[in-house]
């Protein structure tokens, strides 16, 4: 994973000397969800400096098996549901092209193609979308706690299925704590929650890898709660919990993987 995410990190440069990289997902027979696999390539594609430099498109097909309106279909979601992941790239013409003309269960996939728009040569009747970039509450919008007030710390980042902060959190850390003692009568708990659960399951947690344990969205909260004790904030003044993936944002999993504050009263 960690090479992976190297080699995207690279991709910019790389892309300056070639004109185009793919990617594959790889599905199931019949299946068209995003597999943990899937994310976690799909979240290093995220990690991409410089997003506005590039074109994505993505193409989703089947193989032979099954009717073709049927595998035309399935290959549309399995293309849709990887867009919905990439909406802070410019996106071409993302399309199901149905079957491809074997049983090979290679052909059940969807490539990813990514080039710089310099490089990007339009094609009559290609349809572009645009980035969408969510502007999301930060700590700044709590100048005025009350009771209820809940936002996703989202520059607290962990390390991919554990429970450890990554360092590259240290400013929203510091905004946390600043917020919590420059506010002392504020109590609040702090939820965690996880991406790519079983909608069948909603309530079954993952494994956090550190610790063996399937916790890892209480894990994580735990672990902002022992940041803040650590840093003097009162532990009587908070407590934690994990939501598993009971509480999805129809957003995708980046926004799903969170840790939130929500404000429980204001004495």
């Amino acid at each position: 994973m960690k090479n992976i995410a190297f080699f995207l990190l690279l991709l910019p440069s790389l892309l300056a000397a070639q004109s185009e990289k793919k990617f594959t997902l790889y599905y199931a027979n019949d299946q068209y969800e995003l597999t943990p696999k899937h994310h976690k390539l799909l979240d290093s594609l995220k990690m991409l400096p410089d997003k506005d430099s590039l074109d994505v498109h993505i193409k989703g097909y089947t193989n032979s098996v099954g009717g073709e309106n049927y595998n035309l279909e399935l290959s549309q979601k399995r293309a849709e549901n990887v867009k919905r992941e990439l909406r802070q790239f410019t996106i071409i013409s993302s399309q199901g092209y149905g079957e491809l003309g074997s049983t090979a269960a290679d052909n059940r996939r969807v490539d990813i193609l990514v080039h710089l728009k310099r490089d990007h040569v339009p094609v009559a009747g290609e349809i572009v979308e645009e980035p969408i970039i969510e502007a999301e509450p930060t700590i700044v919008a709590l100048s005025n706690p009350k009771k209820g007030d809940k936002i996703a710390l989202r520059g607290i980042r962990f390390y991919p299925d554990r429970d450890v902060i990554m360092d590259e959190s240290k400013e929203t850390l510091n905004e946390l704590v600043t917020f919590l003692k420059n506010n002392p009568k504020v109590k609040f708990k702090l939820i965690g929650h996880i991406c790519c659960g079983d909608p069948m399951k909603p309530y079954k947690d993952v494994k956090n890898v550190r610790t063996g344990k399937d916790n890892l969205s209480e894990a994580r909260a735990q672990a902002l709660h022992n940041y803040l004790v650590k840093k003097g904030i009162n532990k009587r003044r908070m407590r934690y919990l994990g939501m598993a993936f009971m509480q999805p944002t129809g957003k995708g999993s980046e926004y799903d993987r969170r840790v939130e504050i929500e404000i429980t009263s204001v004495d």
